[in-house]
C-alpha cells in the first residue's frame, strides 16, 4: 500500500524538526562558547540565523504535522502559518545577505591590504541593523497576515478528492480582494525582497571566490607571513559563505519553480513533503555545514580572532605588517 501525502508530509516534517533542532542547538553551544567579551557580529548574525530556523521548524512544520494529522486549521491558523514561513524565509535570506558582505568586506581588505579604505567598526550598529531586519521583515509581510484566511469551501468537497483535502497552500488563501494588489504585491514585490537578496549574496560570494583564489596567488617576497587568528576567521566566514550560497539559492528557487506550476502538480503524492523540504531545508542543513567547514579547518567552533597580550619584539626584528 503506498503511502498517503500527508503520512509522507508528517514524516517530512518529523525529520526536518529533529535534525533542526539537534543542529541548530550544537550551533548554539558551539558559538557560545566563543564569547570572551562583547557580542561580535558574526556571532549575532547566527544567533539570528539559529533563532530563525528554529521558529520555521517549531511553528510552521509543527503546525503541518497536526494540519495533516487531521485537524483543520482556522483562520487565525492559516494566517500564523503563511506569515511565519514567508518571514522566517526572508529574514534567512537578508542574514545570510548580511553575513557574506560582512566577510566579503573583511576578506578585500586581507588581498588588498594597500587600500585606504578602514574596516568600519561593525560591532556598533549590528544590533540596529538585526533589528531593523527584524521590524522591515514584520513589516513587509503584515499584510500577508491580515489578508490570509481559511477558504469558505473547506470540507465542502467529496472526500476522494486529493485536490479537495489536506492541502494548507489550498485550504488556507492570501486574499487581498483587489487584483492589482495582489499583482503588484502579492507576485512581484513579495519575490523581489527575497530574489535581489539572491542575486547580491550570489555576486558577492562569486566575488570573494575570486578574492580567494587572488590570495593563493599572492607571493611576497621575503616578508613573512603567516594566517593569524583574525585572518583564519575571515577565511572560514568567506567559504562559509560561499558554501550556504550553493544550499540556500537552489533551494529557493526550486520551491518557487514548483509553487508556480502548482496546479499542475498538485495531485503527485509526493508534492506536500518535497515542497517542506525545499522550504525547510536550509535550517536543517546548514548548521551542520558549518560545523563541518570548522571540522575541515580543525577548529571546534565557529570562533573569531581572540585577543593576545603584546609580545616584546627585539628591536632589530622586521614585523610582518600581518603580525
Amino acid at each position: 500500500m503506498k503511502p498517503s501525502a500527508d503520512v509522507l508530509e508528517i514524516v517530512a516534517c518529523t525529520l526536518l524538526i529533529l535534525v533542526s533542532f539537534v543542529g541548530n542547538m550544537c550551533l548554539f553551544y558551539s558559538t557560545r562558547k566563543c564569547m570572551t567579551g562583547r557580542l561580535q557580529t558574526s556571532f549575532l548574525l547566527i544567533f539570528s540565523l539559529i533563532f530563525v530556523h528554529l521558529i520555521k521548524n517549531l511553528v510552521v512544520n509543527v503546525m503541518k504535522i497536526v494540519y495533516s494529522s487531521g485537524f483543520m486549521l482556522d483562520s487565525a491558523g492559516c494566517k500564523v502559518v503563511h506569515f511565519t514561513a514567508a518571514l522566517t524565509t526572508s529574514l534567512a535570506i537578508w542574514f545570510m545577505l548580511h553575513f557574506a558582505l560582512l566577510y566579503h568586506q573583511k576578506l578585500y581588505q586581507t588581498v588588498h591590504p594597500l587600500s585606504e579604505a578602514p574596516i568600519p567598526d561593525h560591532q556598533k550598529h549590528a544590533l540596529k541593523v538585526v533589528s531593523a531586519l527584524w521590524v522591515a521583515g514584520v513589516a513587509v509581510y503584515l499584510p500577508v497576515l491580515l489578508y490570509t484566511r481559511r477558504s469558505e469551501y473547506l470540507g465542502a468537497g467529496n472526500d476522494t478528492d486529493l485536490l479537495s483535502t489536506k492541502r494548507i497552500h489550498k485550504d488556507c488563501l492570501i486574499d487581498f480582494g483587489n487584483k492589482q494588489v495582489e499583482f503588484y504585491y502579492g507576485k512581484m514585490f513579495l519575490v523581489l525582497i527575497d530574489i535581489l537578496p539572491l542575486a547580491i549574496l550570489v555576486f558577492v560570494c562569486f566575488w570573494m571566490s575570486f578574492l580567494l583564489s587572488e590570495r593563493k596567488k599572492m607571493t611576497y617576497g621575503d616578508i613573512w607571513m603567516g594566517d593569524d587568528d583574525s585572518e583564519t576567521e575571515i577565511l572560514r566566514g568567506a567559504k562559509f559563505s560561499i558554501l550556504l550560497m550553493w544550499l540556500i539559492t537552489p533551494l529557493w528557487i526550486s520551491h518557487f519553480i514548483l509553487v508556480s506550476f502548482l496546479k499542475d502538480l498538485a495531485a503527485c503524492v509526493f508534492f506536500p513533503a518535497v515542497l517542506t523540504v525545499l522550504s525547510s531545508g536550509f535550517s536543517a542543513l546548514s548548521p551542520f555545514l558549518l560545523m563541518l567547514v570548522n571540522y575541515k579547518m580543525k577548529l571546534v567552533s565557529f570562533c573569531g580572532a581572540k585577543e593576545e597580550k603584546p609580545t616584546a619584539q627585539p628591536a632589530n626584528v622586521i614585523l610582518s605588517p600581518y603580525a
